[in-house]
């Protein structure tokens, strides 16, 4: 069995064994790496009394060692091409010889006759200094230039070699930032964000600075807050001191897998919480009227963004909730 198909909280609890540090944010795949280098680096395989789960390890270790030792089809291949190229030289050479023997035979007798013929049309062919034919012949030999050898050679193999390799080195930089529970929970909170604040209370424009509000700041405080309280602040607290996995994974502080449950069930109360219209209508009498108290203000705000959660978001969190429940069960 493959170390690529151990879970990855398998491998972490291996390296922790073998005393070999790895990154906790690491993909699995790079653990798998890591571990996989340090066993080859060891002067003999361990003991499997002290570790039995890497018996299947050593198994497929010996088998593609016997394979490997068994047969070198590309040795055969090497020697193979070797004896036809031999061949193939020979019989060229012999034919070659051949053809110049028969040219040899056939202009011998004309030799004299064609050299003088030759003289006779390059003695008409000359054109006198200064005409235009001249200045238009060159006597330049390109022949002797290769493309190595010029000061301004253009290497298009190797740039687009370069390219290739800069393009899949940025390729999997991509996909080791995004492939981190982390870097998701940070696209649904993005997600959230602008539908529950950005979305219908700023506006983007051309012009500076680019950022219209359209609400006013009371507004903006008011959703900016609940939304952080309920969707981050609370989740956060909870899978904090509850925390399954803080003896396998002592530097994770939070269990993502307790956070993304608790903000699904955080979530399913808000979407049954029914804002009092009736305290709404006492705060708008009292508003007018100038006695308003500060716990007032606050219950106001909070039934405002209540009312604008059940609006914008809807069931929205409670399925990005599951989502990284899900995430959670595959990853770890």
């Amino acid at each position: 069995m493959s170390l690529r198909k151990w879970k990855k909280i398998q491998l972490l609890d291996l390296a922790d064994k073998l005393d070999l540090y790895v990154a906790q944010s690491s993909t699995k795949a790079k653990i798998a790496d890591a571990i996989d280098a340090h066993l080859k680096e060891l002067d003999q395989p361990l003991d499997l009394a002290e570790y039995p789960e890497l018996a299947t390890y050593y198994q497929e270790s010996a088998a593609n060692s016997d394979d490997e030792v068994g047969s070198d089809p590309s040795e055969d291949a090497d020697g193979l091409k070797d004896r036809l190229k031999t061949k193939v030289q020979d019989a060229a050479e012999a034919v070659a010889e051949v053809v110049s023997n028969a040219v040899t035979t056939i202009t011998t007798p004309t030799e004299t006759k064609s050299e003088d013929t030759e003289d006779e049309d390059q003695d008409d062919l000359v054109l006198p200094h200064g005409t235009p034919l001249q200045n238009w012949f060159s006597q330049l030999d390109f022949q002797r230039i290769t493309p190595s050898q010029g000061s301004f050679a253009f290497k298009f193999n190797e740039f687009m070699h370069d390219v290739q390799n800069k393009t899949m080195e940025a390729n999997g930089s991509v996909q080791d930032v995004l492939s981190t529970i982390p870097a998701v929970d940070a696209l649904f909170f993005a997600v959230e964000a602008y539908v529950y604040v950005v979305r219908n209370h700023l506006e983007l424009t051309a012009d500076k600075p680019f950022v219209t509000v359209t609400s006013t700041w009371q507004e903006i405080a008011a959703l900016t807050s609940f939304w952080s309280v309920w969707s981050l602040i609370l989740p956060a607290f909870i899978s904090y001191y509850i925390n399954f996995i803080r003896y396998d994974l002592p530097d994770v502080l939070l269990d993502p897998m307790v956070f993304h449950v608790a903000k699904a069930l955080l979530a399913l109360l808000l979407t049954q919480w029914q804002p009092s219209f009736a305290d709404e209508a006492t705060y708008a009498v009292k508003d007018v009227a100038g006695s308003v108290s500060m716990l007032e203000v606050t219950a106001h705000w909070f039934r405002f963004a209540l009312t604008e959660w059940k609006l914008q978001l809807g069931l929205l969190p409670f399925i990005l909730a599951f989502a990284g429940s899900a995430l959670c069960l595959y990853v770890l």
